[in-house]
């Protein structure tokens, strides 16, 4: 299946979910543990499969203390002078105010990364889902939380929990149905486009890095 393919694919599949009707092809299957579901391990080794091959980075480990390192490291060699996160995510706030001396960083504003010539930054943000067939991470705009982190920023850092993977696209919209957003974000690697000359530019429409960083 080419990526054209798969792209269409997934809009049909969402179309269908939003519906509420059933037909949407399955997905590849997952690995299956003794109770007939995929286990959580599971979930997370395919979602990191899935995320580097779209040309994401991963990062995890024991404690977010050893992470750090690498990832100031790696937000260095992108470039990034700044860091901003969304108001009312405490976890994206203390990631965002303990990485500061490893660039060392500045943290912005929302308001400051919209103006023009605003310095490289990070919007690092605490996602909602991520969805292991695909390496997808979900935000949406429910209780005024805002998309910017993974909208405006040149790298997005997105914070994961082992709570919020799911095997499926289905499975992250079906939790969603009780309160729809009005706002949701699929994010699958760096963003990208091939529209001008077939040739692809990364970071032509959002953030030129992606990181996913699962907190213990």
């Amino acid at each position: 299946m080419t990526p054209a393919d798969r792209k269409e694919e997934l809009i049909r599949r969402i179309a269908v979910a939003l519906r509420g009707r059933d037909g949407a092809n399955p997905a590849p299957a997952f690995k299956e543990d003794r109770e007939g579901t995929s286990g959580e391990a599971d979930r997370i080794a395919r979602f990191r499969e899935m995320l580097e091959s779209e040309g994401g980075n991963y990062l995890a480990g024991p404690s977010l203390d050893p992470m750090l390192p690498a990832l100031g490291e790696a937000l260095r060699l992108s470039g990034v002078a700044a860091l901003f996160f969304p108001p009312g995510d405490d976890g994206a706030r203390l990631v965002a105010e303990t990485l500061v001396p490893f660039g060392p960083f500045t943290l912005v504003s929302l308001d400051e990364v919209r103006r023009p010539f605003a310095p490289p930054s990070a919007g690092i943000q605490t996602a909602e889902f991520a969805i292991a067939e695909t390496g997808t991470i979900v935000q949406t705009g429910r209780e005024g939380k805002t998309l910017l982190p993974g909208l405006l920023a040149d790298v997005h850092v997105a914070l994961l929990s082992p709570a919020v993977f799911v095997d499926r696209m289905e499975e992250c919209l079906d939790a969603l149905s009780g309160d729809p957003p009005r706002n949701i974000s699929f994010i699958t690697g760096p963003s990208r486009t091939g529209d001008i000359e077939q040739t692809i530019v990364i970071g032509a429409h959002g953030p030129k890095k992606l990181i996913a960083v699962l907190l213990p």
